[in-house]
């Protein structure tokens, strides 16, 4: 499914084949995931068209705790525990490398046969073959450029007053 139509098409099938009921609300947060090829977080949900205005950021995370139990979204693992979605829609890409300071995330492609590998591994371990997702925290190229410039905590020297001492 590479179109967010086809994304969304799918959304809406399965809500449909999983009897939930397709609202407005629902339908608009379905519609700002499949255009999207990355994460949201929830602000980001509850901001967006069709949305903002319409209901308050709880319903809005109900919602997406719906889909998560149907299938239909996953949560992504960012930094400082805050909340991001994405489609679960198949044959998507869902692998990402996310920055664990500034918390900007790049889709990862995987090659087909290290995603078949995972699987193998995973059956092999009593895992049952489910799409494999792929988060890899670590530092981006910007953050990495900052913190070499940056002196260490350890690094820094440490400066020792003297007492003051009255000289006669």
């Amino acid at each position: 499914m590479k179109t967010s139509e086809e994304r969304r098409a799918w959304a809406m099938l399965s809500c449909r084949k999983a009897q939930i009921r397709l609202t407005p609300i629902r339908e608009a947060i379905l519609s700002f995931l499949a255009r999207r090829r990355q994460p949201a977080s929830l602000e980001m949900i509850s901001q967006a068209d069709g949305i903002r205005d319409q209901c308050d950021s709880t319903t809005v995370y109900r919602t997406l705790m719906l889909f998560k139990q149907a299938e239909l979204a996953r949560p992504v693992g960012m930094p400082r525990k805050a909340s991001y979605f994405v489609l679960n829609a198949p044959g998507n890409s869902a692998h990402f490398l996310i920055c664990r300071d500034c918390g900007s995330v790049a889709e990862l492609p995987l090659p087909d046969p290290l995603l078949a590998e995972i699987r193998r591994l995973a059956s092999a371990r009593g895992f049952s073959p489910a799409p494999a997702d792929c988060e890899v925290q670590g530092l981006c190229g910007n953050c990495l450029a900052v913190r070499k410039t940056q002196i260490l905590p350890s690094k820094l020297t440490v400066c020792v007053k003297t007492p003051n001492v009255t000289r006669l």
